[in-house]
This record gives structure tokens, sequence and C-alpha cells, in this order.
């Protein structure tokens, strides 16, 4: 209830419940007093009239009687008179009494609108003037009763005029009550009203409302000069903060400009050292393994492995510290597409199977043939940094994949028997540069970027990572991912040994003569035909042997991009050419535009075992299509 509403109340109600106590009193007590008066004034004339009718009952004088009789009926209120003897012959004037009660001494009853007022007429009087009549003859019966009807109309017209007057008077006195209510408690209200309506604007954010100082009270006067002067001082504050505020986001505005061109300029560095750093890695890479079979069982064989490493070690510290800048900085988008899990396992397993070997370890799959959606590169990295983590901490024993359903999801899971994490490393074995065990320099294994990366890779494709791991006894993870209903339904071509020799014709296409000159050395080692091109316009016109595969790089001299020379060689000798496309360009623009175009995507520096497997892959399925031809 508003405080209006309450003060209103509180000067109305007890000021109306003492109208209406008092009314009532009044009206009650004035209605006695009629009721007394009226019952009086019956008496009063019934004692009279029987008085004066003494002579003419006693003498029998009917025509005395009947002027005593006319004389009362003139008197106000008195509708009827009768004069009764004893034997019930009557005498009235006006409205005919009806049944008689039983007379006796003065009486007083109702009859439909009437009262009836009754008194014997005794001899009285004639005992006190008339010598000749005996006292014994006085104290006998009355000689007859003379009854008065007094008319209940008045009576009614005199208590409605009572209770109306009493009525106009309440009524008069509430309109006062009101009055005074409104000039004396509500002019003291409003001012609170006021009050509250401008706290409410102050709270709702109109700082510097203000409202006129009307009250009349000291008190309130003050209050709502109080509220003024703290609605300009918050008005005040406000413009002070709106002020400040500007210049905090100009001058933040400035700096994100500052570091999105900061940004930016990291970008396209990163881009540019990426790919010029890139190139001679991925060279070097190719020459050591051309290399290796020249290389085996001679001296400089171990000179060769540790060169070797050390460039393996320096593309992984490379690949991986700007895997964490481009997730950190949020431009990576998965792009799903279909997967047969089986395959992709088994092409996986396949590249490190040397590795492996080299240990001493089994390297099994275990895995079903179903369909996942999932981002193939992003996933594939995912997995092969765990693989390489499990043989890096394996010394003896095996590592094995598995996909197993599991709770309506496929449960991929890299398991090994090396050494195990202890307890209080699992927390932390997410974090950057973070080794478990591993914290002498000389005896450190990997760069501990690996499962940061697999964490930020597992988070933006929405898979949740588990580690499982007992110390002495072997390490498991797992990922969850979902499997595809309606997945592709055909048959895989059967899977061979990526170590067999490759037959085909290769043509390579790429601008850095070492890079062009390492990646032939290699493919011819592997058995395959080379023809070693630099650029389009080669390719379109000095090309006279239709290729099995095209090797080409993404970044070409004069503006010319692999994707360029992929449309070009389908228009040419058809779609069933297979193409793969090789880059060392890490903006993200370049990379979604790769993997939009659905050809096969490696990134330099590449890896020799991947290279073959996947060159392995797509000859063999060349091969099926044109017998299926």
């Amino acid at each position: 209830m508003k405080i209006r509403t309450r003060a209103f109340l509180l000067g109305l109600l007890p000021t109306l419940l003492v109208a209406m106590v008092l009314t009532a009193f009044h009206v009650y007590s004035r209605l006695s007093d009629l009721e007394t008066t009226m019952t009086q004034q019956g008496m009063a004339m019934a004692r009279h009239l029987a008085l004066s009718a003494e002579y003419g009952v006693f003498s029998g004088n009917r025509a005395a009687l009947g002027k005593l009789l006319d004389q009362a009926m003139t008197e106000p209120g008195v509708a009827s008179v009768a004069v009764i003897w004893p034997g019930q012959a009557r005498l009235v004037r006006g409205e005919s009494l009806g049944r008689l009660p039983p007379l006796g001494k003065p009486a007083q009853w109702e009859a439909g609108m009437r009262v009836w007022f009754v008194h014997p007429v005794m001899l009285s009087s004639l005992e006190e003037n008339d010598p000749f009549i005996e006292p014994a003859a006085t104290a006998s019966a009355p000689l007859a009763w003379v009854a008065v009807g007094i008319d209940l109309q008045q009576k009614q017209a005199l208590a409605q005029k009572l209770l109306l007057a009493s009525l106009g008077i309440t009524l008069l006195g509430l309109m006062l009550t009101i009055l005074l209510i409104y000039q004396l408690a509500l002019t003291g209200v409003q001012p609170l009203l006021n009050i509250i309506t401008t706290v409410k604007r102050i709270s709702s954010g109109g700082f510097g409302s203000h409202m006129e100082v009307t009250a009349r009270s000291p008190e309130l006067r003050e209050l709502q000069a109080m509220v003024n002067q703290m609605s300009e001082s918050l008005r005040s504050y406000q413009q002070d903060m709106e002020a400040k505020v500007h210049a905090v986001t100009a001058e933040l505005e400035h700096k994100k400009i500052e570091a999105e061109q900061a940004n930016l300029a990291k970008s396209r560095f990163l881009a540019a050292a990426s790919h010029d750093l890139r190139q001679p890695m991925h060279a070097i890479s190719l020459y050591v393994e051309s290399l290796k079979p020249q290389m085996q069982g001679r001296a400089a064989e171990d000179t060769l492995n540790k060169i070797e490493r050390s460039i393996l070690g320096t593309v992984e510290l490379f690949n991986a510290i700007l895997d964490v800048t481009k997730l950190d900085a949020g431009v990576v988008q998965p792009l799903l597409a279909p997967i047969r899990i089986r395959r992709f396992l088994l092409l996986l397993a396949d590249e490190f199977a040397t590795e492996a070997d080299s240990k001493g370890l089994s390297l099994r799959v275990r895995a079903r043939d179903v369909c996942i959606e999932s981002d193939v590169i992003l996933l594939e990295r995912i997995l092969r940094n765990l693989l390489a983590n499990a043989l890096r901490y394996t010394t003896r024993g095996g590592v094995l994949l598995s996909a197993r359903p599991y709770q309506g999801q496929l449960r991929l899971q890299i398991w090994d028997t090396g050494s195990g994490i202890a307890a209080e490393h699992q927390p932390r074995i997410f974090e950057e540069f973070y080794q478990a065990g591993s914290q002498d320099a000389q005896t450190r294994q990997g760069l501990g970027l690996g499962l940061a990366i697999v964490r930020r890779l597992a988070r933006l494709l929405g898979y949740p990572l588990q580690l499982h791991s007992r110390l002495g006894q072997g390490t498991v993870f797992s990922l969850d991912v979902p499997i595809l209903a309606n997945g592709p339904t055909g048959i895989d071509p059967p899977f061979e040994d990526s170590k067999a020799t490759l037959k085909g014709c290769a043509v390579v296409v790429d601008d850095d003569p070492a890079v062009l000159d390492a990646l032939g050395r290699l493919l011819r080692q592997w058995g395959m035909e080379v023809y070693p091109l630099h650029n389009l316009y080669q390719v379109m016109h000095e090309l006279r042997t239709v290729p099995d595969v095209v090797l080409a790089d993404y970044q070409l001299l004069n503006g010319e991009t692999g994707l360029m020379l992929a449309r070009e060689v389908h228009k040419r000798w058809g779609a069933h050419i297979p193409i793969v496309l090789i880059t060392g360009d890490t903006r993200t623009e370049t990379i979604r535009a790769l993997r939009q175009s659905g050809f096969p995507l490696l990134h330099k520096p590449v890896r020799a075992n991947q290279l073959r497997t996947l060159l392995t892959v797509l000859l063999q399925g060349r091969v099926i299509r044109q017998i299926g031809g």
C-alpha cells in the first residue's frame, strides 16, 4: 500500500469510526427520547380526557362526550379517540379500535400503525365536588375507559428526518475531515512522495534529478535539499567517471590498434620466417633421408643419424611454437570431414613403424572399421603427438592404438608400457614445457609442448581428454570422438606395407632448386620416375608424360600457386590424377583455402615416412581405379 493511501486512511478511518459511533448514539438517544415523549404525551392526553369525561360518562350525556372527543381529535398526532363502557359499548372518533385487550389499569398497546393509550374513568373528581355522592361509590370499578390512538407515521417521519439530519451532519464532518487531511496530512506526505520519486530516478541512473523544495516542515525541507545535493554530487561524479572512461577507452583503443598492428606484423613475420626457414629444413631433411641408404653400414651412418635427430628436434620445436601461437590466437578453426578410423590409424602407425623398430618396440593397431566426422589434420596432430610421446618414453614392451565404441561414442586410446607418470605430476602434465621426472637438461627428452598442443586441440574439437597412468606400469591417453551414423560404406583399398618399392611417374614442382633436387633424389630411391619442374608453364608445355602423382609447392614464383597448377593438371589429364600440395605457409587464410580444396596437404618440412605412406595410398588407389575403370 502506498504511503499516500496509508496517510489518507490513517486520518480518515478514526474520524469515520468516531462519526459512526456518535451518529448511532445520537440517533438511538433521540429515538428513545421521541418514544418517551410520545408515551408521556399519549398517557397525559388519555388521563386528561378521562378526567374530562367523568361527568358525561356518569350522567350518560353522549352529546357532551362527543364534543369532548371531537375536541381531542384536534390535538397533534391524535388519530383516534374512544370511550368504552364496561358492556363494550363505544363512542369512537377516528379509526375503530378493533378487538380490545383486557381493560384494567392504565395501559398502552400497538395495533397496526397506531399506539393506543387507555385510562379508566373514575368518580374521583365527582367525590370532591358533589356532596350528594357517597364516598363508597367512588371506590367501585371504573365507569368506563378512554382510549387515545397516536399515529405512528408521525413518529417514523420524525425518525427519518432525524436519520437524514444525522447522516448529513456525518457527511459534512467527513468532508471537513478529508479537507483537513488533505491540507494537513497529505501536504506533509507529498514532499515524501517527491523524495521517493527522485530517489528512484537517481537509482535508475538519472543522476542530476532535481525536485522543488515545497515541504512546510523544516525537517522535510532539509531532507529535500539534501537529496538534491546528493543527486548533483552523483551527476558530477558520473561526468568525471565518464570522462575518465572515455580517456581510458581511447587509450585502450589506441593500444588495441597498436597490438593489432604488432600482431599483424608478427603474423606476417612468422609467415615469412616460416616459409623461409622451412624451405632449407625441408631440403635438408630430404637430403638426409636420401643419404641413409648410401651411409648404411658405414662409419658416417651414426653421424647422419645424429644430424637427422637434430633436424627433427629443430623442426619439432619450430612446429610446436607455431602451433601454440596459432591455437592461443584462436585462428585455427576445425574443418569436419568423414574419416575411416581403422585405415587412418593404420597409416599413422605405419609412419612410426621405423622408429618403433629402431627401439625394439611393438606398435599395434586394434580398431573397428567405423566412420567418424572430425578434422583430419587436427585429429592427426593429436594422435601423432600422443604416439610420439608414447614411443619417446617407452623403452620396453610396445605401444597400442585402439578404437572401440564407448557409451555411444568412439574412444581412441594410446597405450604404452613405459615408466608411467607419478600422481603428483599428472595435474601439470599438459602445461607448456613441463616434463615429469625429466628435469635434468642432459636427460631431457622432447620439448614439453606436445601434450600442451594436444589439450588445446582436444578443447578446440570438443573431445574429452583423459589420462590414466601408474608409475612403472605405463600410461594410457583416451579421447572420446562422436561416431558418424551414416558414414561412407565403400570398401577401403587393401593396406600395403609403406616400405615396399613405389612405382609410377611423379611430377615434382617447386621453385627452390635445393628442395626440387632433394625431393627428386628421395623419390628415385623409392623406385619412382621423377620429372622435376619449376613452374606452371613447364608443366603445361614441356611435360609430355601423363603423371601418376603430382607433388606441388603451394607458393611458386610470379604469383603462381599449387591450386592453379592442380586445376590445370586436372583440366589437361583429368581429375583422377592425385595431387599433393606441399606448403611452408602458416597463414590461416592459406591453410583454410588449401584444406577446403580437398587435396592432400603436407607441411614443410615433410617427414619422409609420412610422404611415403601418403604416396603408397594414392598410387594404390589410382591403380584400383584404373582396374575398376
